[in-house]
């Protein structure tokens, strides 16, 4: 999703710089012209609508689903995405419903301590390490804010976490992602409230308030303060450390 988002504001910049009279008259079909070819390289997606404002400060990008071919994520679907635009860029892209799928992870490797009662978390766990190693091969500088209402993350099909109220944004040299609350379909007892990862390309820390419980978003669930360190995460064999 992150590639599109780059995508969009690539070709943003580049219609602007185009526009004359004519173009500015057929930038909406021009936008989405070269969305389609931006989106060509790597992927193989739905065929693209672009509406980009008169006033050249919002766009609208219809509902889009992509297979990747290569990297962290193997598809996503978004809903329509809105867009906000300053000067000639793109500083915001705001939607709905987005779902990712990522590839198996293989995390046989990865070097792991813990303290504190973390046995009804070990499943978590390995969902944010592989979540934090995801992130750091995806690192980018140049990626806008995005905000997603509801973003499911699953794993070669089965949904592993959604997240509500998800926003990444960078903060410093940080790509920082943020969610209100997450749900563990698969772990009806675990739910996790404001979580808060920081990846760069050999680092991360992740923290939140892991929540336990019959009903986990309910007033009686049992709240533990959650930490996740990550290092040496463009190794091959990278060490991770949590504490509850």
């Amino acid at each position: 999703m992150e590639r599109l988002v780059v995508a969009l504001a690539r070709l943003v910049l580049l219609v602007v710089m185009l526009l004359g009279g004519f173009a500015y008259a057929c930038r909406n079909s021009l936008a989405t012209a070269l969305l389609s070819r931006a989106l060509s390289t790597g992927l193989s997606c739905s065929a693209p609508d672009v509406q980009i404002s008169a006033s050249l400060t919002q766009a609208r990008v219809a509902p889009l689903r992509c297979e990747v071919s290569e990297g962290p994520v193997k598809a996503f679907e978004t809903s329509e995405a809105r867009l906000r635009l300053l000067r000639l860029r793109i500083r915001e892209a705001h939607l709905e419903f987005a779902s990712v799928d990522y590839r198996e992870r293989d995390v046989s490797k990865v070097r792991a301590s813990a303290s504190g009662d973390v046995l009804s978390a070990l499943q978590l766990r390995q969902r944010l390490v592989q979540s934090m190693l995801d992130a750091s091969e995806m690192y980018s500088l140049d990626a806008p804010e995005v905000s997603v209402n509801k973003l499911t993350a699953k794993r070669e099909g089965r949904v592993e976490l959604v997240m509500h109220g998800f926003k990444k944004t960078m903060d410093g040299p940080w790509n920082r992602s943020q969610a209100e609350r997450v749900e563990c379909p698969s772990d009806p007892l675990l739910a996790v409230r404001d979580l808060d990862m920081r990846v760069q390309p050999r680092r991360g820390s992740v923290s939140a308030a892991l929540l336990i419980g019959v009903q986990p978003l309910g007033p009686s669930a049992r709240a533990l303060p959650l930490k996740l360190e990550g290092r040496q995460l463009d190794s091959m064999r990278p060490r991770f450390s949590m504490a509850l």
